[in-house]
């Protein structure tokens, strides 16, 4: 898939981002690996890891999301806008960041109260609070909120390059 002409750069969030998700998917990894060694080699199951590998995929899944948005990865389909002339295409990729961005606030409005009901019970396992197993999707919901708005600063600056030239 082609990047859009007004596509960004590689910048140090974005890196930190990926970096983060190399870590997380070695973490995943490495979990998995231990629990299937520990259950059918040495048959002595570690009752944690498939509760903390079950964490960090949600972190995964949903800082994922967000950098899939950024990179324009997301399930899409393309059959309007790659016949609509360029202006149009961009003032459409206005409306859909403005729909992204509302969508975005609305999980995290709803994530801050969840979250604080959420803080008292604790996993069956690790014993944490289930705010650090639900906060996954505020994260994401903030990385992929983060890149919705720097993606329609970037629209919005095409959108004015292209009515000055």
């Amino acid at each position: 898939m082609t990047q859009p002409a007004d596509a960004p750069k590689k910048r140090l969030p974005t890196r930190l981002v990926e970096v983060v998700l190399m870590l997380l998917m070695l973490a995943l990894i490495g979990l998995v690996s231990a629990q299937i060694f520990m259950r059918y080699v040495l048959w002595s199951p570690l009752i944690w890891s498939e509760e903390l590998a079950r964490m960090v995929f949600v972190y995964l899944t949903f800082i994922g999301a967000g950098l899939a948005f950024h990179r324009g990865e997301n399930l899409r389909l393309g059959v309007l806008t790659d016949v609509l002339p360029e202006g149009a295409r961009l003032w459409l990729r206005v409306a859909i960041y403005l729909v992204e961005i509302g969508f975005m606030g609305v999980v995290l409005a709803y994530s801050a109260p969840l979250l604080a009901r959420l803080y008292p019970a604790h996993t069956p396992a690790l014993e944490w609070s289930m705010v650090s197993f639900y906060a996954g999707v505020a994260v994401g919901g903030a990385v992929i909120l983060a890149y919705a708005v720097a993606g329609l600063v970037r629209t919005l600056a095409a959108l004015r390059r292209r009515g000055r030239a």
